[in-house]
């Protein structure tokens, strides 16, 4: 939560509401009423993250107030404000749902005392939902989601190669899953239980990447102020993938192939080596054979990496995994928008005629923006493709539809336009890496 805690104080005693005001306002931002329809239209209006309340009030009473502050928002934390001839009730509404009383006179080491930890406990209450939804999605995405005939091939391929302990390859354009494939194949291996760590090498400069996988001394480099393991260490019984494998240099592909044959470690300005238990999945959005073949991989470390080769087809190859895939993202993303339930057919049907050359990271983009701007029930095709999203109209030639490529072309030089051409920008909007919107520029002859 940004800013500072949010208290609001209704009482109908303007002396009680002085004093708990000038108790809590140098640590939290703190309103007060004096009357209850003014503290609930206060809470409609502005919210708070803790009421206090009495509970004999004209018109609204701090009963009401309270099941009224739990519809509007039902992590508001309440106390009741009391005195001793009105206990009981304090300890009725705290049956009903406050979170507890503090009582007249106030001494304010234990009112101060009683907010830190009804803010702890709702924290922990955070971190406990939070995990316990990770594990669920977790739970829920055990397979990733499909019913092409295609990607159903490669998940039995991918079931049987994860009880094995070979290198595996996963090839495919940018966001078209290879991550969550990785996953997939670290959870059905007997490895499950030790760590999967995922490395994009081309996220790294060429001269820490060494010492992030195999790890460091103390005083190896400028900067070194410590001993650390590398990526290869915290994998250890578990799965290592390195995706952007393609993006790596000749020397770093020595030394990854070196451990490959070893299984032993290098760490940079140590003399003894250390010994890793771990099984490699490489991932690479370029033809790693082709880039062997031309000498820009080692063919060497390419062969050793793809005992098994995985091929992940584009989004736009399996256009029926689309409505599947976006439903998905609507339920992930539904807490941004809960009232929207569906998406229309007219929005699935725009959907499905677009070619994604950002692939299933696109798709997720789109859906998550679409939740935001959504105003109904459902994601029509007025929220879908928004803010330079839009694929161009279709072009006919001699009544004929432009290929695929062309259009994927036209998509990129509109969205290029929409961001002033600037690439960075316009990545983040195609759901790709500006490496690979410079490879489809070239490509398509773009300056």
């Amino acid at each position: 939560m940004s800013g500072k805690i949010r208290i609001l104080v209704v009482d109908d005693d303007p002396l009680t509401c002085r004093i708990l005001e000038r108790m809590l306002k140098k640590d939290y931002q703190v309103s007060s009423y004096t009357s209850s329809e003014e503290g609930l239209q206060h809470l409609r209006s502005q919210g708070t993250d803790l009421l206090f309340t009495d509970l004999k009030m004209p018109r609204i009473n701090g009963f009401e107030l309270m099941a009224k502050a739990h519809e509007i928002d039902p992590a508001i934390i309440v106390f009741i404000i009391t005195g001793f001839s009105s206990l009981d009730n304090a300890v009725a509404a705290v049956k009903k749902g406050a979170y507890d009383y503090i009582a007249k006179p106030f001494e304010p080491d234990d009112v101060q005392l009683r907010i830190a930890r009804a803010l702890k406990e709702r924290t922990l209450e955070t971190q406990v939902d939070r995990l316990q939804q990770e594990r669920q999605r977790g739970r829920e995405q055990e397979t990733p989601l499909t019913c092409n005939a295609r990607m159903e091939e490669l998940l039995e391929l991918a079931r049987r190669v994860a009880m094995t302990d070979s290198n595996v390859l996963i090839q495919g354009e940018t966001g078209v899953g290879k991550e969550v494939l990785a996953r997939f194949i670290h959870r059905q291996s007997p490895r499950s239980a030790g760590a999967f760590v995922p490395v994009n090498c081309g996220a790294l400069a060429e001269g820490v990447l060494e010492s992030e996988l195999f790890g460091h001394e103390k005083g190896a480099f400028t900067g070194a102020t410590s001993k650390r393991s590398g990526y290869f260490e915290l994998a250890d019984k578990g799965t290592l993938l390195l995706d952007e494998i393609g993006t790596t240099n000749a020397n770093f592909q020595v030394k990854l192939l070196r451990v490959l044959q070893e299984r032993l470690v290098h760490p940079v300005g140590s003399s003894r080596p250390v010994p890793v238990d771990v099984r490699l999945i490489a991932a690479a959005n370029i033809d790693l054979a082709e880039a062997a073949r031309s000498d820009l991989f080692r063919s060497d470390l390419y062969y050793r990496l793809s005992v098994v080769t995985l091929h992940i087809p584009p989004l736009r190859e399996r256009c029926e995994d689309i409505p599947l895939l976006a439903r998905h993202f609507l339920e992930k993303y539904r807490h941004i928008n809960p009232r929207v339930q569906d998406i229309t057919p007219e929005g699935l049907s725009r959907l499905q005629g677009y070619s994604f050359p950002g692939n299933v990271r696109e798709l997720e983009n789109i859906i998550e923006r679409a939740m935001i701007l959504a105003t109904g029930n459902a994601l029509c095709t007025d929220t879908l493709l928004l803010g330079g999203m839009t694929p161009a109209p279709a072009q006919t030639s001699g009544g004929k539809p432009l290929a695929m490529e062309e259009a994927e072309k036209n998509h990129i030089l509109q969205v290029l336009a929409q961001c002033g051409g600037r690439k960075g920008e316009a990545a983040d909007l195609l759901g790709i890496n500006k490496s690979t919107l410079w490879r489809k520029m070239k490509r398509f002859g773009i300056e």
